[in-house]
């Protein structure tokens, strides 16, 4: 058990010094290193900093609003109620067969504008909610198909209304499958909120540009921003696997 351990250490060790030579070689490599000056964007540290912090919030948010909005559009599509299921497989289609960028767009103008929504965070949150919540739906959808008809014949036999199957039968089990890939889609959210900046949030990315336009420091300003991403999507990648592990073990 020690040696395998020390295996994986060793190749641990090795797959990352591996790693760090692909990176000094591409630092080498390229050719404006010498005038590389990341300092021009110590002046805009905190305007980044708090640009990096709504991103985390926006990314929250987002993620428990589309878990929501997801349920909701599973009861929908599961309703018996043709006009709601048929209501719900339309939104499912269109959001489908937009990408995040128009739906952003098509959602803060035509929708937020005319209603008067100021709040450009809440409008970008929304929308991005709303756009995700058809992928959170098909992981509802797949955890619950996960429940074998046994399973609902007895909560019938035993007279269990709706809300007492799903708080005590159908929602404790679906929790153990879908809460790693929620977490996947975390990371997802998190990349896909640089987006904003197309309705002028002041999040990560629209900070960062704004400091480029302003030092010049195009190349020091596009490594800073891919090194903030990747201190927030490192650990929930990390975390994914935890769960991933977690799960395994509880089948």
């Amino acid at each position: 058990m020690k040696q395998l351990e020390y295996k994986k250490i060793l190749s641990g060790i090795g797959a990352l010094a591996i790693f760090g030579l692909f990176l000094f070689l591409i630092w080498m490599g390229y050719p404006g290193k010498d005038n590389f000056q990341l300092d021009k964007l110590l002046p805009f540290s905190n305007s980044i900093f708090q640009g990096w912090l709504i991103t985390i919030a926006a990314s929250i948010f987002v993620l428990i609003l589309s878990i929501l909005f997801g349920f909701g559009l599973y009861l929908l599509q599961s309703s018996k109620i043709l006009v709601f299921k048929y209501l719900g497989s339309i939104f499912n289609e269109v959001t489908f067969g937009l990408p995040l960028i128009v739906f952003l767009l098509i959602f803060y103008f035509f929708i937020t504008v005319p209603l008067n929504l100021d709040n450009r965070f809440i409008a970008g949150v929304l929308a991005m909610s709303l756009y995700m919540a058809p992928y959170m739906k098909n992981l509802f959808d797949g955890a619950i198909k996960t429940i074998d008809d046994l399973q609902y014949q007895a909560m019938t036999v035993f007279g269990f209304t709706p809300f007492q199957k799903y708080r005590y039968i159908i929602i404790p089990q679906i929790l153990r499958v879908v809460i790693p890939p929620l977490i996947g889609n975390l990371t997802i959210i998190v990349k896909g909120s640089a987006l904003l900046n197309f309705i002028s949030v002041p999040e990560l990315y629209n900070q960062v540009t704004t400091a480029q336009s302003t030092t010049y420091a195009v190349v020091e300003g596009y490594l800073l921003l891919g090194v903030l991403y990747l201190i927030i999507t490192i650990p929930l990648i990390r975390i994914t696997k935890f769960f991933e592990k977690k799960v395994a073990s509880w089948s």
